[in-house]
């Protein structure tokens, strides 16, 4: 007998997206829906792929419900799996515990009449007796989960595949929360035979030798520019003897990719935007119709470093004309960044003497000043108790993330070649008077 599962995480159904207010002519209603289209999505593969099981391991949402419409788009595909003949269990994570969800609406109930939630007063084990198939799992009671939760989980039962759903942070991880931390080591030690995990947005397998897959399957649409790439779910084989194998499906609607292009060969600007318009080629070959949301990051070391600095808003706009254009509607420009650097062996036009020499002297310097990130913030204090909160912080998204180093680095290396640039263009216009 074989058995199909579907295992998924992270919807974050409806998610917020605030920061997308601050973009200009951003497609901000399309992507706001993007979570629920991909949830639609997933019911659809599932119905087509004739899966016996669908598990979703924590954050269903986001936090707490602004409206019911968000439960309602839950509840509405529950319904149309259910009618299947699909049966279908969630854990809570994080995002979506227990504590934090004072909304609710009447669930459906699988075909043989479970709930679809499993608790989160105990570890629990659901059996799907004609499948041959026990489901190991457990939802957070509250957000900061600090628990081994999976320690808790049962015994594997013998003869039947045995499936752990987890929400946890494993072992830690830079960008998301160590939430109900175990390692591999304790999961393979566990006896299951396969592990169905949650809470890590970026797809990977960590099993160990022999052991039994350990899997994130990734969050099912990437919601911004730090989730790059295709997104989707896994669906798991399984065969007569218990043994498994699993396929990524892809379920997004939208993708967020970073376009980055070396300019140290380039001379002009508009080979910049050239580079650009062939990657827009490429990435509409296998879009699939999707809508495509690339950063561009401008790296190396060119000539053109100061122009690239001082003329970003101008090419902003010429590549958002491109995105527009040849991107025929399925191309949104996110934003740019130059991190360029000027040629160690540049030659300029400015006469680098007197008070010139004196000025490049006190720019380049200020790169080694151990008070530079408390002079910068010093500066830009007044201007960020202004800003709207989701615009503060230190993340690479906020307006002014001012823990960076990098960040820092940068601001200054886009000011000098401002200047120098503005000092440049100043020379010349002498030097055209004078000959005048």
């Amino acid at each position: 007998m074989t058995r199909k599962i579907l295992h998924a995480a992270d919807i974050h159904l409806d998610s917020p997206l605030q920061k997308l207010d601050r973009y200009d002519h951003a497609p901000v209603q399309r992507i706001r829906s993007a979570t629920r289209a991909a949830l639609r999505n997933l019911t659809e593969l599932a119905i087509s792929e004739n899966v016996d099981l669908v598990v979703i391991a924590g954050d269903l949402y986001d936090g707490d419900w602004t409206d019911q419409n968000t439960g309602l788009a839950f509840v509405e595909q529950a319904s149309t799996l259910v009618r299947a003949g699909i049966p279908m269990l969630v854990i809570r994570g994080n995002h979506d515990a227990a504590n934090l969800m004072t909304s609710s609406l009447p669930l459906p109930s699988n075909p043989d009449g479970s709930e679809i939630f499993l608790s989160h007063d105990a570890a629990e084990s659901r059996f799907f007796e004609p499948l041959g198939i026990v489901v190991h799992g457990m939802s957070f009671r509250s957000r900061a989960e600090k628990r081994n939760l999976a320690a808790k989980y049962p015994d594997p039962v013998s003869g039947l595949f045995n499936l752990g759903l987890l929400h946890t942070g494993l072992e830690g991880d830079s960008v998301h929360g160590n939430y109900a931390p175990c390692t591999a080591a304790q999961l393979t030690d566990k006896g299951y035979d396969y592990w169905a995990l949650g809470h890590i947005h970026t797809r990977a397998d960590l099993k160990i030798g022999d052991g039994p897959p350990i899997v994130f399957s990734g969050n099912i649409q990437g919601r911004h520019i730090r989730e790059q790439g295709e997104k989707g779910c896994v669906i798991i084989d399984v065969d007569s003897k218990n043994q498994c194998e699993y396929q990524f499906h892809s379920l997004d609607v939208l993708r967020w990719f970073e376009c980055q292009i070396d300019v140290t060969a380039m001379t002009q600007q508009d080979e910049v935007l050239d580079s650009y318009q062939d990657w827009i080629t490429e990435r509409l070959e296998t879009a699939d119709g999707r809508l495509l949301i690339p950063r561009v990051r401008l790296i190396g070391e060119s000539p053109l470093h100061m122009k690239l600095h001082q003329n970003q808003a101008n090419l902003v706009a010429d590549l958002q004309a491109i995105s527009v254009a040849h991107g025929a509607g399925e191309v949104w420009l996110e934003d740019l960044r130059v991190r360029t650097t000027a040629p160690t062996n540049r030659s300029v036009s400015v006469d680098l003497e007197g008070p010139m020499e004196s000025l490049n002297h006190v720019l380049r310097s200020l790169g080694d000043d151990e008070d530079l990130p408390e002079i910068i913030t010093s500066e830009l204090e007044g201007l960020m108790k202004k800003l709207p909160k989701e615009l503060r912080g230190s993340d690479d998204d906020a307006a002014f993330p001012v823990d960076d180093k990098q960040w820092m680095s940068q601001l200054l290396e886009s000011a000098t070649a401002d200047v120098m640039a503005r000092m440049d263009a100043a020379a010349d216009g002498h030097t055209s008077e004078a000959k005048r």
